[in-house]
Parts: C-alpha cells; sequence; structure tokens
C-alpha cells in the first residue's frame, strides 16, 4: 500500500509537470463554453452524458499514451522492472491518477456550464452519480489506452489503431443524442457508462441500472486483467 500511494503520488508530480492538468483544465474551460451555447437547462441530460463520452474518452486515451511513452523514453520503465514495484501497482496507479484527472475535467465542464446557464441547474441533477460515470468511463479508457500504447514507440503509431477504437466506443452519442435510438448500441462497452451519467438527470429502469453497473464491472475487469498481460507481453518481456 506504500508503494502504490508512493506511486500515486509521482505520477501526480509527473502529470503536474508535464503540464496535463493545465491542458486538461484548458480544454475543460472550452467544452464548458461550447456547453453553454449549444444547450440549455433542460437539455442536459442528453447534451453532458454525450459530452462526457466523446471528450473524456479522447483526452484520456491521449494522456496514456503520451506518459507511458514518456518513461518509455526516460527508462523509467525499464527501472520499474527491477524495482519493488509490481506492475498491478504502477498499473493501478495510472488509472486512479488519470481517472481522478479526467472527472476534474468532467466537474469543471459542468460547473463552468452551470455559471453560463445559471447555477440553478447544478440542482437539477445528482451530483454522485453524474460523478460516478465519469468515473467509470476514465478508468474504461485509461486501461484500454494501455492495452494500446504498450505495442507502440511512437505517438503516430498510435494514433491509427487507437481512432479506430475511439470512433467504435464513442458511436452511442448517435443514440444519447436521438439521432439514431438502438438497443443494437447497448453492445457497446462505453454506453454502459454513459447511461450511468444520464441516470444523474433522468431515472433508470432496474434492469438498465443492472445493465449499466454489470457491464461496467466486467469490462473493467476484462481490460484490467488484458491491460496486465499486454504490459508483461510487449514491456516485461522485451526489456528482459
Amino acid at each position: 500500500m506504500t508503494r502504490l500511494i508512493s506511486t500515486i503520488q509521482t505520477d501526480f508530480t509527473v502529470q503536474v509537470r508535464n503540464r496535463l492538468y493545465a491542458i486538461g483544465l484548458a480544454v475543460a474551460v472550452i467544452i464548458a463554453f461550447i456547453l453553454s451555447w449549444i444547450t440549455t437547462g433542460d437539455e442536459l441530460a442528453r447534451t453532458v452524458p454525450t459530452m462526457m463520452l466523446l471528450t473524456l474518452g479522447g483526452s484520456t486515451l491521449l494522456y496514456v499514451a503520451g506518459l507511458i511513452l514518456f518513461e518509455k523514453d526516460e527508462g523509467t520503465l525499464s527501472a520499474l522492472i527491477v524495482s519493488p514495484l509490481t506492475v498491478r501497482e504502477y498499473l493501478t496507479s495510472k488509472v486512479i491518477t488519470l481517472t481522478g484527472l479526467a472527472s476534474l475535467e468532467g466537474i469543471v465542464m459542468i460547473a463552468g456550464a452551470a455559471a453560463l446557464l445559471g447555477m440553478e441547474v447544478l440542482t437539477s441533477f445528482n451530483v454522485f452519480v453524474l460523478l460516478l460515470g465519469m468515473m467509470a468511463i476514465g478508468v474504461v479508457y485509461t486501461l484500454l489506452g494501455i492495452v494500446v500504447i504498450v505495442r507502440h514507440n511512437s505517438i503516430t503509431d498510435f494514433l491509427v489503431p487507437v481512432l479506430f477504437i475511439a470512433t467504435i466506443l464513442q458511436a452511442p452519442a448517435f443514440h444519447f443524442t436521438g439521432l439514431l435510438e438502438s438497443y443494437a448500441w447497448y453492445i457497446i462497452p462505453t454506453t454502459a457508462q454513459t447511461l450511468i451519467m444520464q441516470a444523474a438527470w433522468e431515472p433508470l429502469a432496474a434492469w438498465e441500472w443492472v445493465y449499466a453497473l454489470v457491464y461496467t464491472a466486467m469490462t473493467i475487469g476484462v481490460l484490467y486483467a488484458w491491460s496486465l498481460r499486454a504490459f508483461h507481453a510487449h514491456i516485461v518481456m522485451r526489456i528482459s
């Protein structure tokens, strides 16, 4: 536990020094202005979950890719192999810190949009449910980013497959905006986390809660196991 806490502190420091917080918060403010421009308080149930799906996922994928590539170049990953820190602790720290950053971005987006639309909109939704959905989607995209980036040595090589994957994962936006509603979108894992965020405004049926929570837990479990295997195969084995 002490090693994990120390690693989290180090990751946070590195992320601050690499200006991820400055970039993330600046982007969040811009999106807050966009939200206030394209929506009203009555439409937040549709626009906010969709915007979170499109923005938090994309930024998190880029953050985790940039950090791991940076650590590859700096030799940090080589040092990890011979250090007491385990791969599980290393990956868990990345998930916690980057999910925290994604959640902070989401909070700034909502708070900024509320300030522009009228602070009364803050009383129109359940902030804890919204935060749960944002954290869930942050975890999913962080793990997915790890699975993809460990296979590549440059950001350009990473972008080709990840853009294809991101397009699929963000496709449920058509459903949540009402442009192309279909239960077929529920096959895509990110629908579950977006549904949780939508529940901050609109009550879900019991089966929708079961779907959203169970599918999210299953997705995180599979991606966590996959990220461990991918990291071991493409980082640990190659360095060893």
